[in-house]
């Protein structure tokens, strides 16, 4: 079974199953360094009930995720012992593109016809900012016909058991941002209803940090900076130390 047909499985599991209460929790967090690295992961959480349910139709929805980041170059798997519990898929990423990269990699394994929880993000760096942007949804599509529900019907049925967050944790304080909460000057979270559509997007100051000096008087450009001050600095003390004392006046 291809992981599209995987997911289709899986949300007619869960349209049935919310209609009796289940629970379904997934979050993804981005945590994000001064340099445009950092971690990027999604965690899903089904409570008893789900699981239950899951069980008794014989798939497991979170065997379904764990199996989606085996195959996913980098993707590292969480899951507690005996099957039970949460599962989470992390990966690291080194900068800007690696972080699209990823993100494409994961939206494309975790979506499927009805549902397309999760968009690409991009970061871009200035000087002084670090932005983020993306998207994340649970609009389900008219492809939800094809397994016997209606659009609204679909809607209805997840709109209070099934719950998306999106986190992201920026390395300086948050200047803009259309997210839902705070969590602090420096986190940010956006909560998903069921039908909606969300563009992501935080606008974080950018910190000069050790290891952001470190890093920027590696590069060609920082150590032409480095060597044109030294430069300066021994052309001024030259200058200082060959000027002549001026002969004070006599009393």
């Amino acid at each position: 079974m291809t992981t599209n047909k995987r997911w289709t499985a899986l949300i007619v599991l869960l349209l049935v199953a919310t209609l009796s209460g289940c629970q379904l929790r997934a979050d993804v967090t981005v945590d994000v360094n001064d340099g445009g690295g950092g971690t990027l992961a999604v965690t899903l959480a089904a409570d008893d009930s789900l699981r239950r349910a899951a069980g008794a139709a014989g798939a497991d929805p979170l065997q379904t995720l764990a199996d989606a980041g085996r195959r996913l170059p980098g993707w590292r798997v969480r899951r507690p012992e005996g099957a039970t519990g949460a599962v989470t898929l992390e990966t690291s990423f080194d900068d800007p593109a690696e972080l699209e990269r990823t993100s494409t990699q994961l939206a494309a394994a975790i979506a499927a016809p009805e549902l397309r929880p999760l968009e690409p993000l991009q970061l871009t760096l200035t000087d002084d900012t670090v932005a983020l942007r993306g998207g994340a949804g649970l609009q389900v599509t008219s492809a939800v016909r094809e397994i016997g529900y209606s659009r609204a019907r679909a809607r209805e049925a997840i709109a209070d058991s099934v719950r998306l967050r999106i986190t992201a944790r920026m390395p300086g304080e948050v200047l803009e941002t259309n997210a839902d909460e705070r969590g602090d000057d420096r986190t940010v979270t956006w909560t998903i209803p069921a039908g909606e559509q969300r563009q992501l997007r935080v606008l974080a100051a950018r910190p000069w940090t050790i290891g952001r000096v470190v890093r920027l008087l590696i590069t060609p450009t920082g150590l032409a900076a480095v060597l044109l001050g030294a430069v300066v600095i021994v052309a001024w003390w030259r200058a200082t130390r060959d000027r002549p004392t001026r002969d004070r006046p006599t009393s």
